[in-house]
């Protein structure tokens, strides 16, 4: 009966401590799914590619909490976090995760890794908030030059193309397609400081390489490193982020 009791309390503190782990909170009205753990400086911050949750991440963030804190989130309206009333600017973006930050007492500094669009978010927090960032890991980032040397029929296509992609997406997500292209202006803007180490990943199958390089050039601290494989390197080769998160937290 003992060894009953002994493991039913393990089972009920597995249960709250799960609870700690996984939670939702509250900004300006809008319930924002949330995973926090492990413990120590810096945290690593997860910002996930468009219309995408943070499970995308698999068990990349459990090995890292081993050694150091780490935060992921689903923007407003991707998902479980719901949807906001606030237009999808990366501006609003970057408000709406710095109060989940503040209120949750997670502190920088931060290493940011961000896969796809989530590019265009780390790197705007980091032009902004230059102090805060020990280092960026920008898997397969989104080319937002690339698009800059579209013709207007060019545009026009790809536009067409991805709103037949999210035509049957939840609302949240077609918002995120859709402010996709205005929002890469914001990183456009301002570029990151040359002191924050940075380590772009660039995947062969869309080979983004030489628009990857362009962010590249404005970074003397940073490696840039052509991968065999998909968009999704972090779900392909999930050793590789573990390693160079690694680094960074070394730096």
């Amino acid at each position: 009966m003992k060894k009953l009791y002994a493991f039913l309390l393990f089972i009920l503190l597995v249960s709250c401590q799960q609870k700690n782990k996984v939670r939702f909170v509250t900004i300006d009205g809008v319930q924002i799914h949330i995973q926090e753990f492990g413990k120590g400086k810096p945290t690593v911050l997860f910002e996930n590619g468009m219309g995408s949750s943070l499970e995308t991440w698999g068990g990349i963030p459990n090995i890292l909490s081993k050694e150091t804190s780490v935060f992921l989130y689903d923007r407003a309206g991707v998902g479980k976090s719901y949807p906001s009333t606030q237009k999808r600017t990366i501006p609003n973006m970057i408000k709406e995760l710095r109060e989940v930050l503040h209120n949750e007492n997670i502190r920088p500094p931060y290493i940011y890794v961000a896969h796809s669009m989530g590019s265009y978010v780390a790197r705007f927090f980091a032009s902004e908030y230059p102090d805060e960032i020990q280092g960026i890991l920008l898997v397969d980032p989104s080319p937002d030059l690339m698009y800059d040397g579209y013709s207007k029929r060019e545009y026009e296509e790809f536009e067409a193309i991805g709103d037949d992609s999210f035509k049957n997406a939840s609302k949240g997500e077609w918002l995120e397609w859709k402010n996709y292209l205005p929002n890469r202006k914001y990183v456009q803007k301002k570029p990151i400081s040359d002191a924050i180490p940075m380590i772009i990943l660039s995947a062969t199958q869309w080979d983004f390489y030489d628009f990857h390089e362009k962010i590249m050039n404005q970074h003397p601290k940073s490696k840039h490193l052509k991968i065999e494989g998909g968009h999704n390197l972090h779900e392909e080769k999930p050793e590789l982020i573990v390693k160079l998160v690694q680094e960074l937290i070394k730096m």
